[in-house]
């Protein structure tokens, strides 16, 4: 009796083994990059920083102390120091914008809690009354004397905030990142009309939403007396575009366009901000909506010319509402200018 005959294996097409090793590859892939970002995770740590602020209280500004309460400090009264702890995962930034002809343009505290993933960001009024050395001086001139340091120092001391980066800017940083992708949707709150060819500044757009360019940008950014209120309107104007730039810059369609805008940051920007502390600060800052997660203001006060005088209790009640420290800060932490 003849044997049944072998059936012969179909060899696998060339077809089916290209997208087996595509999906072997694939799965490879998935797997390593699950790998690389735990590692990612476990390498990347959160930025040290002091746990508690010590301040020495001006005896001249500082409140009293009742003598049944604490008789040593009443008789010594500034000498105590006073104690403020920081809450766990909130950072402070301070950003100056630089114009071309000296002096910084723009000033801008930002604050970053990684645990609550919400951020603020307080505009400081060029304008500011503060002392500089022995004299009277807006706060912007202190960038030409002394540097970012010296805004640094200024900003801190006034508002009893310890600063824990900076970031500074050269506004023409704005138009490059602006161009490059392809300009930002932005409601202009007014009508711009203004010209200063000693800055090569012109400046002529309607009020509205519309695309901006570059140069239209830094144009809005720049105006102040398009606003009857002067700085006080720009600095509103210039945190809104900010919110909206970084809206449009952070897109899946500005993939390709990483390397160039590093190389605009690399040219226009400089930080104490190292790079690992850069990348923690956006890993932590992925999936938040600006919209509704980050808080704006201007330090309050009023314009009595030639400067802008902070109001001493909307400006503590602020720097509370920011939530740097765990407990509520006092009145004798600021340091406030007044003639």
């Amino acid at each position: 009796m003849a044997s049944p005959a072998k059936h012969k294996r179909r060899k696998p097409s060339l077809l089916f083994r290209l997208v087996k090793v595509l999906y072997i590859l694939l799965v490879i892939l998935s797997m390593m990059v699950v790998v690389s970002y735990a590692a990612f995770q476990l390498l990347v740590k959160p930025p040290q920083v002091e746990g508690q602020v010590v301040f020495t209280p001006d005896p001249e500004t500082s409140t009293p102390v009742d003598p049944s309460a604490d008789p040593a400090a009443s008789a010594n009264p500034g000498s105590t120091p006073l104690v403020l702890t920081r809450r766990e995962g909130v950072y402070t930034c301070l950003l100056v914008g630089v114009a071309d002809m000296g002096g910084s343009d723009t000033i801008m505290l930002g604050t970053f809690d990684t645990n609550n993933k919400t951020a603020s960001l307080v505009s400081i009024p060029r304008d500011t009354l503060v002392l500089r050395g022995s004299y009277n001086s807006k706060i912007n001139a202190t960038y030409s004397s002394g540097g970012v340091e010296l805004v640094r120092q200024t900003v801190s001391d006034m508002l009893g905030i310890p600063i824990d980066f900076y970031v500074s800017i050269n506004l023409k940083a704005f138009q490059a990142i602006v161009d490059e992708i392809g300009g930002v949707w932005f409601d202009v709150p007014v009508d711009m009309d203004y010209e200063d060819p000693y800055q090569n500044l012109y400046i002529h757009i309607k009020a509205g939403y519309q695309k901006l360019n570059g140069q239209q940008a830094v144009g809005v950014v720049r105006c102040r007396s398009c606003y009857p209120s002067a700085d006080i309107g720009r600095v509103q104007t210039q945190r809104n575009f900010l919110a909206a730039l970084v809206s449009q810059t952070i897109t899946l369609s500005n993939v390709t366009k990483v390397t160039s805008l590093i190389n605009i940051f690399n040219t226009y920007m400089e930080s104490d901000m190292p790079l690992d502390t850069m990348i923690y600060f956006a890993t932590q800052a992925v999936g938040m909506d600006l919209e509704t997660s980050l808080d704006s203001a201007t330090l309050p006060g009023e314009w009595i010319s030639p400067y802008y005088e902070l109001d001493d209790q909307g400006v503590l009640e602020l720097v509370n509402s920011m939530g740097i420290y765990e407990e509520e800060m006092p009145m004798d932490v600021l340091n406030i200018r007044h003639p």
